[in-house]
């Protein structure tokens, strides 16, 4: 293709929008759907939004793709200034959004009281190291996202991980 024929190409297109990504803002945890409301997706509209937010243009693309190919996408968005406002806008523009991001702080002491289990019974009964337990509840150690999201089970379903862990 010659320069001229390309740049008659790239004037028929318009001018390249420029993507002003958010300054500051805080790590989120997305998962997106198509609404269930059967309103069409917008997704250059859905793109921008999410490039906003710190990703590439074509990462958030290709998450766009995949829900309008009846998927789920998860992404991790480096800056979103505003939950509310970003969930607003995706949902605008077709797409539902739900932030999953795990919590930093979690207490374990409070969910085995909340069980009415020993921190022994609690260390037996859900696998967990007896000491690392005890460091959770002192304040000595702080649960990292893993345990927290085994934690939030537990909270979910004790009976369903107490039996999952006792059968063979």
């Amino acid at each position: 293709m010659t320069n001229s024929l390309l740049k008659e190409v790239a004037g028929r297109l318009g001018p390249v929008q420029d993507v002003s990504q958010n300054q500051s803002g805080s790590k989120e945890h997305l998962v997106l759907h198509a609404t269930k409301n059967d309103a069409p997706v917008i997704a250059v509209k859905a793109a921008l939004v999410l490039a906003e937010c710190g990703i590439s243009l074509l990462k958030a693309k290709r998450a766009i793709e995949t829900v309008l190919e009846g998927g789920e996408a998860t992404l991790i968005l480096p800056k979103v200034g505003s939950k509310q406002k970003l969930t607003s806008e995706l949902r605008a523009a077709g797409i539902e959004a739900f932030v999953a991001t795990p919590p930093k702080t979690y207490s374990v002491k409070g969910l085995r009281q909340r069980l009415k289990l020993t921190q022994e019974e609690f260390a037996v009964i859900y696998g967990v190291d007896l000491r690392t337990l005890q460091n959770y509840e002192s304040g000595a150690r702080k649960p990292d996202r893993t345990a927290i999201g085994y934690f939030k089970l537990i909270e979910k379903a004790p009976e369903v991980v107490k039996q999952l862990r006792f059968s063979a």
